[in-house]
């Protein structure tokens, strides 16, 4: 069927290329291929987003040529490919191919994310639990009301997000103990990155600032013991030291009208600070960090992570895979072990 599949997008293109089967699953790719009698490997999924390229670009370099075929591939995505000439296709009849025999690069601006049917999962007051229960999976056996508390959601917004994971299987009951276990974590990880950046994000911005001048070059001494925790790219160089951030944002309870008094930070509509409320109890706001990072005045890494690799920016994405190398992978064990 992933032939099938594969062979049907090609003859989307305007022209004929010919495609043969010669292997399926290596061991590291779904595929292999040939086009135009040259020797490919490929890898189909359905979607393909930023957080999938640190991903890809390991099997590239087992893998030569290597080809991305999916359903659909975010513009960021695309561009990231690109970039790093690894050859991709979609369902919209959409490619990037450099190969010995075969060059094509074809963009219609056609391709739409794929619809899925309504859930109680993937919406903005399930993502606020899902938040805590990446953070933490043992919270899955948490109280209800102890979750609708942390998440800073109604208990109703709780049952419903907990039955959604039931019933699409990212939530398994162990018969022994009838205890509760978070599984197919990365790709729970992987919707909650959309999840976090096109909805949870847009209704907890307070607006966008910028830097009064005498504070825009020491932006790393600022908001310290403040009550704000930066986010996204300065945070991610707060505890890394591999990013000069050029997009900023930050979370904080300070209320709108005393933003400007009490930040210092200017309101502009094409300013470079994203100041958000936080979408989790305000007694988490400080301290919530320093058990395990280096800095106390940054977000949780995961939302740090979501940040970054949604930015299709190449080197954000590097750093995010720093970020979850050394923050996340070690406190949620399998989650994002798997292929994509």
């Amino acid at each position: 069927m992933e032939f099938v599949k594969l062979k049907d997008w090609f003859q989307n293109l305007d022209f004929e290329v010919a495609i043969k089967k010669i292997q399926s699953h290596d061991g590291v790719v779904d595929l292999v291929i040939s086009l135009n009698d040259e020797k490919v490997y490929a890898e189909l999924k359905r979607e393909v987003r930023p957080q999938h390229l640190a991903i890809f670009e390991g099997m590239a370099e087992q893998r030569t040529p290597f080809l991305v075929a999916a359903d659909y591939i975010t513009p960021n995505a695309k561009t990231h490919l690109k970039a790093k000439k690894i050859n991709y296709i979609d369902s919209f009849g959409n490619a990037y191919i450099d190969l010995t025999h075969l060059k094509v690069y074809i963009e219609k601006d056609n391709a739409r994310p794929i619809n899925s049917e309504h859930s109680n999962v993937f919406t903005p007051t399930a993502g606020q639990v899902i938040f805590q229960l990446l953070k933490n999976p043992e919270q899955i056996n948490a109280t209800q009301r102890h979750l609708s508390h942390v998440s800073n959601v109604s208990l109703g917004s709780v049952s419903k997000c907990l039955q959604g994971l039931i019933d699409e299987g990212y939530v398994a009951k162990w018969s022994e103990d009838q205890k509760y276990q978070l599984v197919r974590k990365e790709e729970l990880l992987d919707k909650w990155i959309i999840l976090l950046n096109e909805k949870i994000l847009p209704a907890h911005k307070i607006g966008t600032y910028k830097f009064s001048k005498s504070h825009a070059e020491r932006w790393n001494e600022q908001f310290i013991n403040s009550g704000v925790l930066w986010a996204g790219e300065p945070a991610a160089a707060l505890l890394t030291n591999y990013l000069n951030p050029e997009m900023f944002s930050l979370f904080t309870n300070t209320r709108k009208h005393n933003i400007t008094k009490d930040l210092r930070l200017l309101p502009d509509a094409n300013g470079d600070i994203n100041v958000y409320k936080p979408f989790w109890v305000d007694d988490e706001m400080m301290g919530q960090s320093k058990n395990y990072m280096s800095h106390e005045n940054v977000v949780h890494p995961l939302i740090i992570y979501a940040q970054l690799v949604y930015s299709g920016n190449n080197r954000n994405i590097e750093t995010a895979q720093l970020l979850f190398n050394e923050y996340i992978q070690p406190n949620l064990q399998g989650l994002f072990l798997s292929k994509p």
